[in-house]
């Protein structure tokens, strides 16, 4: 059952929520009606830092104090986990909560609607749900958001707020879901049903066609697996009068093994959530879809396994692209970048796709570089970049920008091909730079210099500590930056 979101504007006599919320800033403590919460702040003058909280009784009222952090670094992102803190902590003891809007003139009533209504579907999931025998549905029917005064701002974020919660939460479920459950063939029917429900035009290609096509790099990586593999993509028009046309391109490798080049036994475990990345670009269009916005789309997945049989690619193998360039196969756990080339390929040729985004779990150097909270991004435009890190900062989603010099350009050709599929360092000898050439790789398939950016999300993909305001697992990074960059 969905979660029901309404704005009320009662005092806080008035209230008779099971539990009301109450933010409570760091240096400023507000006066409220209730005794019983002036005495408490007065004994605890430092309370207030974020997520920090205390639950009070009095006659028939429970209030919970929840710190919202500093007024100065208050945002979208905050209100958001805030809200989700609240809602996490009590969705399993209560039907009905209260919450009292944070006062602050930083975001517009649109922005504090959607921030809280992602928060709240964000915390609600559970990835134990379906899997675990302990698990415990929320209790949580209705949330009351209550307000000074009801702008109309509020609804419309609300509702665009539970479509893009309900998206993140789709990528983090179809990430959260063991291999043998999720895979390729599942995947398809999840994209089936989306392209039905908002009439959404699907192309699929099967291993077979895909490799009468000329898509050697997917099918190399796909071949070896004994699950039928695709290439899928979703066509979204919401603005016929514009010949502009993005491509979305995301890796959806539903298990990867590493292949012959097998992955130790410890780096095994969590290799299902490198489909993450074609996870994220369905999502995408499907909130596109459900918010009628005024673009053209493209959302191109392609899905396979990267697994180790008699049919596998091996390293020395050279394969020949959907591009028509050529890939020497250094190692075959550098699979990721193989079918995302055939993948903007296929968008830009078949889809005529005129700027491009592709995103995946690509390197674990990238986590080494920018840790698990900020996400590579590399390009071949300055504009479009500086477009989609802004577009991340109003959302709470952080980028930065890696670099794309064109000395890099020689330590991604091969020996006996165009390319090889790793890179090599240069003078130093050794592998370097090792999500630029990821990225560099990618480039390459780039036809005519459209705009395209590269997004490494190999360290903010999954966060495997339980949050205050979030379950453990995947956590749909990039879905609200993408629908805000597409917004624009």
């Amino acid at each position: 059952m969905a979660l029901k979101i309404q704005l009320v504007t009662k005092p806080l006599s008035e209230i008779k929520a099971d539990f009301i919320v109450l933010p409570i800033f760091e240096e400023e403590k507000p006066s409220f009606t209730v005794n019983l919460i002036n005495d408490f702040l007065t004994d605890n003058p430092k309370f207030g830092k974020l997520f920090e909280s205390q639950l009070l009784y009095q006659k028939d009222k429970k209030i919970l104090l929840l710190g919202v952090g500093k007024k100065s670094k208050y945002s979208f992102e905050t209100l958001q986990n805030w809200t989700g803190a609240a809602i996490k902590s009590l969705s399993t003891k209560a039907k009905l909560i209260s919450l009292v809007l944070p006062k602050s003139e930083v975001l517009s009533a649109e922005e504090c609607g959607e921030a809280i209504a992602i928060g709240a579907e964000i915390a609600l999931y559970d990835p134990g749900k379906g899997y675990k025998s302990d698990y415990q549905n929320p209790k949580l029917i209705s949330l009351e958001v209550v307000v000074e005064r009801a702008e109309k701002g509020y609804q419309e974020g609300l509702r665009k707020g539970a479509v893009i919660g309900e998206a993140i939460n789709l990528v983090r479920r179809l990430g959260d879901m063991p291999a043998n459950e999720m895979t390729p063939n599942y995947f398809l029917d999840v994209v089936k049903k989306i392209a039905k429900e908002q009439k959404l035009k699907l192309t699929v290609l099967t291993e077979s066609q895909a490799k009468k096509k000329g898509m050697g790099a997917f099918v190399g990586v796909a071949q070896g697996s004994s699950e039928p593999s695709y290439m899928m993509a979703l066509e979204y028009k919401g603005d016929f009068k514009s010949k502009e046309k993005w491509g979305l391109v995301g890796k959806g490798i539903t298990y990867d093994s590493g292949g012959v080049s097998l992955k130790p036994s410890d780096k095994l475990l969590e290799m299902k959530y490198d489909m993450l990345g074609a996870a994220t670009v369905l999502a995408t269009i499907m909130v596109v879809a459900k918010l009628g916005l005024k673009t053209n789309l493209v959302s191109v997945m392609p899905v396979t396994e990267n697994m180790i049989g008699g049919k596998a690619f091996k390293p020395d193998d050279i394969l020949r692209m959907y591009s028509g360039k050529t890939v020497e196969i250094i190692t075959t756990d550098a699979e990721g970048r193989l079918v995302l080339a055939d993948g903007l390929t296929f968008a830009q040729r078949d889809f005529k796709a005129t700027k491009l985004i592709d995103i995946a779990l690509l390197t674990g150097a990238v986590v080494i570089a920018l840790g698990d909270f900020i996400t590579g991004a590399f390009s071949n435009n300055s504009l479009f970049i500086k477009q989609l890190i802004e577009a991340g900062k109003k959302v709470g989603e952080k980028y930065w920008e890696l670099p794309m010099d064109e000395e890099f350009d020689e330590m991604v050709k091969g020996k006996f091909a165009d390319l090889d599929n790793v890179g090599h360092g240069g003078s130093i000898g050794t592998r370097t730079a090792g999500p630029t050439m990821g990225a560099k790789f990618l480039e390459a398939a780039i036809e005519g210099n459209k705009p395209w950016i590269h997004l490494d999300i190999g360290g903010t993909s999954t966060d495997m500590k339980d949050r205050s305001f979030r379950k453990l697992g995947a956590t749909g990074v990039g879905v609200k930056t993408l629908v805000k960059l597409l917004e624009s």
